[in-house]
């Protein structure tokens, strides 16, 4: 009888922690499920900004982004240029 008692005392705090354990849990696992569910509305955004931008641009963006692609243009060519060079340089040595 002393066995039932020891068994059934342990099985009660092993049930016990499970039930401590799940609860210090459950915030942490609602936040992560939030999460998850927020990344949908954000995929949301980002597929209704790609169908906007297959729309003509208005005058005011098609300056903004040509004024951007100068300015990455400008910044990239010589970069680009250099490597080019590099590689002709280090095939013709091989």
């Amino acid at each position: 009888m002393e066995f039932y008692k020891k068994t059934f005392f342990v099985f009660i705090l092993i049930l016990l922690f499970f039930i401590i354990l799940i609860k210090s849990l459950e915030p942490f696992i609602q936040k992560q499920l939030r999460s998850v569910f927020e990344d949908k509305s954000i995929s949301k955004k980002i597929n209704r900004e790609l169908i906007r931008s297959t729309e003509p641009f208005s005058l005011e963006e098609k300056k903004f982004y040509k004024d951007i692609i100068k300015k990455i243009y400008i910044k990239w060519i010589p970069l680009l240029e250099e490597a080019k060079q590099e590689a002709k340089d280090e095939l013709k040595s091989k």
